[in-house]
């Protein structure tokens, strides 16, 4: 573990992290709402979600032109899908956040990323770092750009956090400090099982 120069410890984590990349003009003109609910995750982060709506419409749609009684079926399910989607809570939601290795600290959060970006571009992020807690909603700029060098697309990107509440920061410090722990106890159960 470094240090890093605002007295926080970086650490390599496995946890829940999805991301949007906005460019200088479209985060000026989008602001953050103070906390994410179901709706705003779903809408905002899930992309895919949508996505496969329209692929699933498409699909019906060609059905159709086969056998109405196939499509009205299939919209029939879609329909029932979506609805128990808008059924479901910020919790459930949330554990569909795909989980991501990252660089942690209080004060900011490095990421791999498969997109192109540019140094001006703003990052909002969606973590849950404490499973029992709301997750974190932010924007961040974007500190340093490196591509991956092992001749993959992509590149890692370092992220400070814009405005993060405090009650956000104790929930990245808390689970810092329990991953420190964590990993401390693993290395003394190391030793003393290696004598």
């Amino acid at each position: 573990m470094r240090k890093d120069k605002r007295s926080f410890y970086r650490i390599d984590v496995m946890m829940p992290c999805s991301y949007r990349i906005l460019s200088h003009e479209e985060a000026l003109l989008t602001a953050l709402p103070v906390s994410a609910d179901a709706k705003y995750i779903e809408e905002y982060f899930m992309e895919n979600l949508a996505q496969l709506d329209l692929q699933i419409n498409e699909v019906i749609s060609q059905i159709n032109q086969k056998s109405s009684l196939v499509a009205t079926a299939l919209t029939a399910m879609n329909s029932k899908i979506n609805f128990v989607l808008q059924t479901i809570d910020e919790k459930q939601l949330t554990r569909a956040i795909p989980q991501k290795l990252v660089n942690l600290s209080g004060s900011g959060i490095a990421i791999d990323i498969e997109e192109d970006v540019l140094i001006s571009d703003k990052i909002d992020l969606l973590i849950k770092p404490l499973e029992n807690e709301s997750p974190i909603l932010v924007r961040c700029d974007i500190v340093k750009i490196t591509p991956l060098n092992d001749n993959s697309e992509g590149s890692t990107i370092a992220l400070n956090y814009q405005n993060l509440s405090e009650d956000d920061r104790r929930k990245l410090v808390y689970f810092i400090q329990a991953k420190e722990i964590e990993s401390a106890q693993k290395e003394r159960h190391n030793k003393t099982h290696t004598r």
